[in-house]
């Protein structure tokens, strides 16, 4: 839809938020993983995996759309992996 999106999830959720994000219509959502759990890391733990993941933020908000898929050509498993029916519209 031309409108930059990034997700912020641990790898727990990223394959969940990869297929949502697609029957939403974002397939090439960008998102930024982070090891699970991150609840109850002190502060001085959190910010080096906000680092980690921060050019990835970056580049989810300012890279043109082509670019972003082009790069996410891989995911297209995780978006419909094959022999899985889905709805179109989440449940």
């Amino acid at each position: 839809r031309g409108i930059p999106a990034v997700m912020v999830v641990t790898d727990m959720f990223s394959k969940f938020a990869r297929r949502m994000s697609s029957t939403q219509g974002f397939p090439y959502v960008v998102i930024a993983e982070t090891p699970n759990p991150i609840r109850q890391l002190e502060r001085e733990a959190l910010r080096p995996r906000a680092q980690a993941m921060i050019q990835t933020v970056i580049d989810g908000l300012t890279l043109p759309p082509a670019e972003l898929q082009a790069r996410m050509q891989h995911l297209i498993r995780e978006i419909h992996p094959p022999g899985v029916a889905r709805s179109q519209v989440p449940v």
